[in-house]
């Protein structure tokens, strides 16, 4: 169900005029160790396409390392995901997107629900709030889970760079799950940069962040803010 689903649902795309956007986004994260939990490397790889009738797709792939280096003998993969999304504009400066992902890793598939709102406060400063409602169906015999991710971004273009930040909060109905058991929570905190300047499509960027970790396997619940390091580089054609 789910497949055909997404299927039809790219078909639906693909029946669209001509292309808006196509782009490409490979990133690198490390996370250092904290407490119990060891450090941890991953990459992503995403291509995305939008089309002129305002429908967009994408699929991301994700690879880990068996250790806590990163050693190209010993890489993984850690899941994929499929997203088929719509792009409504209200007006000149405000638009909805509500979207559908389907994330498939080998513990478990989990469902995500978005609607995105985006505001255009200037030529060159924009804001965006997103909610999204997450159900976790594991590989396993584990009952499903549910969540809530509210996430507010704010960017701002000056000369030849954009500079942003990303507040992320999460209210999860596992107790072992939420920070400090079972509270909600400020799960992240991102910050991020990237250059623009150059005419040839790429764009490089970085980015800091404080995610919340479970460091004591012990203890129920993430009990520590851990940085999260990114970088990676964008192709726009």
């Amino acid at each position: 169900m789910n497949n055909k689903l997404i299927i039809s649902a790219l078909l639906l795309g693909l029946t669209a005029s001509a292309a808006h956007a196509t782009s490409l986004n490979v990133r690198h994260e490390f996370i250092p160790e904290a407490g119990e939990k060891a450090a941890r490397h991953r990459d992503r790889l995403i291509i995305s396409h939008r089309f002129d009738n305002g429908i967009g797709i994408s699929e991301e792939v994700k690879w880990g390392y068996e250790k806590d280096s990163v050693n190209f003998g010993e890489m993984k993969s850690v899941g994929h995901e499929t997203k088929i999304g719509y792009n409504y504009t209200i007006n000149e400066d405000f638009k909805l997107q509500p979207a559908y992902a389907l994330d498939s890793s080998s513990s478990a598939i989990v469902h995500k629900f978005d609607l995105k709102g985006v505001y255009k406060i200037s030529d060159n400063w924009n804001a965006s709030l997103r909610y999204r409602y997450g159900m976790k169906v594991p590989s396993n015999d584990s009952p499903n889970s549910h969540y809530s991710q509210v996430n507010f971004v704010t960017a701002y273009k000056m000369a030849q760079y954009k500079v942003g930040v990303d507040f992320e909060g999460k209210f999860e109905q596992s107790a072992s799950s939420g920070y400090d058991g079972d509270n909600n929570y400020l799960n992240l905190v991102n910050l991020f940069a990237e250059y623009q300047g150059w005419d040839n499509g790429w764009c490089p960027f970085v980015e800091f962040g404080l995610t919340s970790q479970n460091t004591h396997q012990s203890t129920a619940g993430k009990d520590q803010y851990v940085p999260r390091y990114r970088v990676g580089l964008k192709y726009n054609f």
